[in-house]
């Protein structure tokens, strides 16, 4: 698995409006990649490099009744460990990301954030920013 592990350094959600209007309310996803710097685990057979992300996992409402924003760090090994060179000059260079690390980063965090986030909408009496199945009476 690319992703060795994660931090979460910053939860935030909060309610701009105590009345919820009725009818749709659109939900934006955002996971941006805020730094990549070269990053190291340890591991009982002594050290490992790898590439540290940092991130912000932001959700939008829409009409804004609300907004969320995780801050964190993700430790991502390449699948090729010599591409971690590669990565970092191009994004030190360019700002240029990798497509499988953005890929994998992205569901990673779409993964593990989504949960902690329905829980905190919960809560906080809030829509939930993914769709949840309803089972619903059928008339014949």
């Amino acid at each position: 698995m690319p992703v060795l592990g994660y931090n979460i350094t910053k939860v935030e959600m909060e309610k701009l409006t105590s009345n919820i209007p009725p009818g749709e309310i659109q939900v934006k996803l955002s996971p941006k990649i805020e730094e990549l710097r070269l990053g190291e685990i340890r591991t009982p057979t002594g050290k490992m490099n790898g590439i540290e992300v940092l991130f912000d996992f932001q959700v939008e409402y829409n009409p804004q009744i609300a907004r969320a924003s995780v801050k964190g760090a993700i430790l991502y090994m390449p699948p090729q460990k010599d591409k971690i060179d590669a990565i970092l000059t191009a994004w030190e260079d360019e700002k240029k990301l990798d497509s499988v690390l953005l890929v994998e980063v992205v569901n990673f965090l779409s993964v593990e954030l989504t949960p902690m986030l329905i829980v905190i909408a919960k809560e906080m009496r809030l829509p939930y920013h993914v769709p949840i199945p309803r089972a619903e009476l059928r008339t014949q």
